[in-house]
C-alpha cells in the first residue's frame, strides 16, 4: 500500500442510523524500516502503556534465565503477558506459577476485582463480595515479575518500586524498544509501574515483536499466539484475533483506550501497531484496529468475515433490542 496520512480517524456510535458519540484515535502503523505507513496527525501524542507493555515486560523473565530455573512451561509465561478474564484455567495457571517459586496470592502487591469474565467476557452468574489477588487481570504479570525476584535473590515486598532492580530492567526494555529518550513512570491500576510512551513509541515496540528482534521477543511472539485464550479470554477481542488469524498477529490491549498490535504477513510485510483513543473508550479499539488491518490488506475476506462483530458491533438495550451500531471512520490523503 502506499504510505498515507488519515486526517482523521474516529469511531462513530449510532442511535437509530444517527450519530450520537464519537471516539476520536491516534493511529500509528509503522513497518519493517522503521518507517511510519499509515498515521493520523499527531502520533507525537505521548500517553500511558497501560497493559499494553506487558508482553515487553515479560520479556524479563526470558532474559534473566528465570524461565529455565523454575522450568516455566511456555502457557505460564503467555499469563505474564495477559489481562485475563479470571477463568478457572487462568486462576490455576496463576496459582500453580506461584506455588512454583515457593509464593502465595498474598505476595500479590495487584489489589482485586471481580473476574473480567463477567463485565467483558459476557460470564453471568452472581459475584462474590470479594475475590483474592489472583483473579485481578494483572495477576498473571505480578506473578512473572515475582518469579524474575525469586530467581535473582531480590526483595519481593518491594517488587514494585520504581527503583527495584527488576523494574529497573523492564524500563530499559521499555526505552529501548519504543526509541524514547526518556520514559517517564506513574501508577498502573495494579499498582505495578507504568510507562508514558509516544503513540508512535508504541508501534515501534509492537514492530519490534512482529520482527523478533531479539530471542525474548521471538519466544513471547511464539508464546502468544500459541496461547490465545489465556492471554485474554472468552468474548475477548485479544484473543479472537489471535485464534483467527492463525500466527499472524499479536494483539494486547491496554485500559484508557490503548491498543497494540504486531503483525506477520506470509508475503513477509511486518507491522508494529499502536491505537490509542483520545476519551479513553475501550469500545472503539475493536473497530479501528480491524479498520486500519483491512486498510493494510492483512486479513483475508474470510477472516474480515469472522471478525464483523467485533469490526460493526451492534448496540443493544437491556430488553435486547438492537438500537445502533458502532462504525469505524476513516478520512485519508495520499501522501506525496
Amino acid at each position: 500500500m502506499k504510505n498515507s496520512e488519515l486526517i482523521s480517524a474516529r469511531a462513530d456510535v449510532l442511535r437509530g442510523g444517527r450519530i450520537e458519540s464519537v471516539h476520536h484515535a491516534e493511529i500509528s502503523v509503522v513497518d519493517h524500516e522503521d518507517k511510519e505507513i499509515l498515521h493520523t496527525p499527531d502520533t507525537g501524542l505521548f500517553t500511558y502503556l497501560r497493559s499494553s507493555a506487558k508482553p515487553f515486560q515479560a520479556t524479563v523473565i526470558l532474559d534473566t534465565g528465570t524461565d529455565k530455573t523454575f522450568r516455566l512451561p511456555d502457557s505460564w509465561i503467555a499469563l505474564a503477558c495477559a489481562s485475563h478474564n479470571g477463568e478457572a484455567v487462568h486462576i490455576q495457571i496463576v496459582r500453580k506459577y506461584l506455588k512454583r517459586i515457593g509464593l502465595d496470592e498474598s505476595a500479590l502487591q495487584c489489589g482485586s476485582h471481580p473476574p473480567l469474565a463477567y463485565s467483558i467476557g459476557g460470564q453471568k452468574g452472581a459475584i462474590k463480595a470479594e475475590y483474592s489477588p489472583v483473579f485481578h487481570n494483572c495477576s498473571g504479570k505480578h506473578t512473572g515479575m515475582l518469579s524474575v525476584c525469586r530467581h535473582l535473590g531480590e526483595d519481593v515486598a518491594t517488587y514494585l518500586n520504581f527503583d527495584h532492580p527488576v523494574q529497573k530492567a523492564i524500563r530499559e526494555k521499555i526505552r529501548k524498544y519504543s526509541g524514547e529518550t526518556t520514559v517517564p513512570l506513574a501508577l498502573d491500576g495494579c499498582t505495578a509501574p507504568v510507562f508514558y510512551v509516544s503513540v508512535r513509541g508504541m508501534a515501534r515496540m509492537y514492530r519490534h515483536l512482529a520482527l523478533g528482534s531479539d530471542e525474548s521477543l521471538e519466544r513471547i511472539w511464539n508464546i502468544m499466539t500459541s496461547h490465545p485464550y489465556l492471554v485474554a479470554g472468552k468474548g475477548r477481542f485479544d484473543t479472537a484475533l489471535m485464534e483467527i488469524a492463525r500466527g499472524k498477529m499479536v494483539a494486547k490491549v491496554g485500559a484508557e483506550g490503548v491498543q497494540g498490535c504486531a503483525v506477520r504477513l506470509p508475503d513477509g510485510r511486518r507491522f508494529g501497531i499502536n491505537i490509542k483513543i483520545h476519551d479513553g473508550n475501550r469500545r472503539a479499539l475493536a473497530p479501528l484496529l480491524i479498520e486500519t488491518l483491512i486498510h493494510l490488506n492483512a486479513l483475508t475476506s474470510e477472516e474480515a468475515k469472522k471478525l464483523e462483530p467485533f469490526h460493526h458491533p451492534t448496540l443493544t438495550n437491556h430488553a435486547g433490542h438492537r438500537i445502533g451500531e458502532i462504525l469505524p471512520v476513516f478520512e485519508s490523503k495520499a501522501r506525496v
